[in-house]
């Protein structure tokens, strides 16, 4: 015999359409766990959530491309390296240098900052690393052909970037095999508690796992 759910009551169906009235006025994190608390409230009428098969991410090759909403990114390398005398870089003593290099692509009609916090610096983080954790930037994003400083992305021109993390030079060694965490985020417009349309709530969309290139002194080869 078929079995069919019951038609929401006009009750719910009121809740459903403020909700959806409500969502272009809140701010993407609360609206995220607004509508996830709705989904619960509205299943419990219908008896409940049926489970559901886990998606597990993407598993990326060295040089695939991701394409999130606002950002392109094939991670191609990672060097581990004394410092970079010539461009003034050096760690402090006792670390060394774990460079993600990455081809970053613009994909938003605006330019894109690649500061901590607010750019593309939140969407490559090192993943199984004693002291690092997806709250831990790099230590700074330099562009690898001039080694100018967190520059502005600018839509639809590729760009080759270093991301550098300072590590303990015990902690990692050559051959070594490091999962990394590529991060997608979510766009959000004008709202009525912060203005200016931004792309944040980074999450994991891809990872990719690449060996390290322990170059010593020199720098990473092309």
């Amino acid at each position: 015999m078929l079995v069919t759910a019951p038609e929401p009551t006009p009750a719910a169906r009121r809740l459903m359409a403020r909700a959806s009235v409500l969502s272009d006025q809140i701010p993407t994190k609360w609206l995220i766990s607004s509508v996830a608390g709705l989904a619960l409230g509205v299943s419990a009428l219908f008896g409940g959530l049926e489970d559901v098969e886990p998606t597990s991410l993407p598993e990326l090759d060295a040089g695939e491309t991701f394409t999130g909403a606002q950002l392109a990114i094939a991670v191609e390398r990672l060097v581990l390296i004394d410092a970079f005398p010539e461009q003034g870089i050096q760690p402090e003593e006792g670390n060394r240098l774990l460079v993600v290099v990455a081809t970053v692509e613009n994909v938003w009609d605006k330019p894109v900052s690649t500061y901590n916090n607010i750019g593309a610096a939140d969407n490559i983080r090192l993943h199984g690393i004693d002291g690092f954790d997806e709250d831990t930037p790099p230590t700074r994003v330099d562009v690898l052909s001039d080694s100018a400083s967190y520059p502005q992305l600018q839509s639809g021109v590729p760009i080759e970037l270093a991301y550098m993390w300072e590590v303990p030079q015990n902690l990692l060694s050559e051959g070594d095999d490091l999962q990394l965490d590529i991060y997608d985020k979510v766009y959000a417009p004008k709202g009525f508690v912060t203005y200016g349309e931004r792309f944040d709530s980074p999450f994991i969309a891809a990872t990719v796992t690449l060996p390290i290139d322990d170059v010593g002194a020199g720098t990473p080869s092309e």
